[in-house]
């Protein structure tokens, strides 16, 4: 997979945001809808958010800054695109263009902040709708930083949000990642999200971090394409983003390091949990599992713990692992 030269714009958002302090009034603030690709033209933008009356300010290929008043406040709309689209076709929103920047910034009153998207995305479909290798590379890195950017988000909504998916499926079509279907070939799958919460000053108060990654570790040209399959998960949780108590307790492993035990927790903690699983199709012998997992409780001086098994990954009561839906959904095998 080859992603185009459109990375340029990657600082945008956070050095933008480095220079604005956090404001606090609470007035919502436009959405990242209604700018679009003109038809017939390369990289010319047009449009304005629901809602909203746009005035033009600066126009070029790949670029237009316009003045934004919604509800009786007035915003400065920057949006950056590739200056080589060109789209002969009817009009295309940004949101589906392999690179978009967009951002606003409260100009009217002391409702200072930043609220902006940035998209890139790598999607054989785009260029070829037959393509079934199910390949993808997807990021989209959303700031809100203001009570009047986040004021209109639903609840719970972080300043920060960034997701990622990278997909290389050997021309399987599958998106295991995404499904959590039986991994087939030689492929490869990560998805990664990480949202983050700010006070007033800036600083970090909250984060949740989930990153997933699945391994195919089968031969795809095979006559009977295998099972072997590995899936690698992380979860981390803390501040105001883990807001109960709760505990983790591992048993003893059954090989390997390790020596079991408990972690406990309360709210504002920083935790971290890792755990492995792998499969291996030993044809007439059968299929060989072996299970990993750690716990760590970052707030406190003590060691983490961590078992292991050459039997299962799964988490049942006859097995050393332990889960708990602070951490979301627990990993399969």
């Amino acid at each position: 997979m080859k992603i185009r030269n459109i990375v340029r714009g990657l600082a945008l958002v956070g050095a933008t945001a480095a220079l604005l302090p956090i404001g606090s009034a609470m007035a919502g603030g436009p959405g990242f809808d209604g700018i679009q690709v003109n038809a017939g033209t390369t990289g010319t933008l047009s449009g304005c958010a629901a809602g909203a009356v746009c005035v033009p300010l600066v126009t070029g290929e790949g670029f237009l800054q316009q003045e934004v008043t919604l509800a009786g406040q007035t915003y400065i709309q920057t949006i950056i695109i590739d200056p080589l689209i060109a789209n002969a076709g009817a009009a295309t929103d940004v949101s589906g263009l392999a690179f978009s920047d967009m951002t606003f910034i409260q100009m009217s009153g002391a409702n200072n902040g930043i609220k902006a998207m940035q998209r890139l995305r790598d999607d054989p479909t785009i260029l070829d709708p037959t393509d079934t290798s199910g390949n993808l590379f997807d990021s989209t890195t959303q700031l809100l930083i203001g009570s009047w950017a986040i004021a209109d988000e639903p609840a719970g909504t972080a300043n920060l949000q960034i997701t990622q998916d990278f997909r290389d499926n050997s021309n399987t079509g599958t998106a295991i990642g995404a499904t959590g279907a039986t991994m087939t070939a030689d492929d490869f799958v990560n998805t990664f999200s990480l949202d983050v919460n700010l006070d007033t000053s800036g600083e970090q108060i909250g984060k949740r971090m989930d990153m997933l990654q699945d391994v195919g570790m089968s031969d795809p040209t095979a006559t009977v394409v295998g099972d072997d399959f590995q899936r690698f998960v992380i979860r981390q949780r803390s501040g105001d983003l883990l807001t109960g108590t709760g505990s983790i307790e591992l048993g003893a492993p059954s090989a390997g390091t390790g020596t079991g035990g408990s972690v406990d927790w309360t709210a504002g903690d920083d935790v971290l949990v890792t755990w492995l699983g792998q499969r291996v199709n030993l044809g007439g012998t059968g299929s060989a599992v072996f299970g990993f997992q750690s716990v760590d409780n970052l707030s406190d001086t003590a060691e983490p713990i961590s078992t292991f098994s050459t039997s299962t990954a799964a988490f049942t009561t006859a097995t050393p692992f332990e889960w708990d839906a602070t951490f979301g959904a627990e990993p399969v095998l």
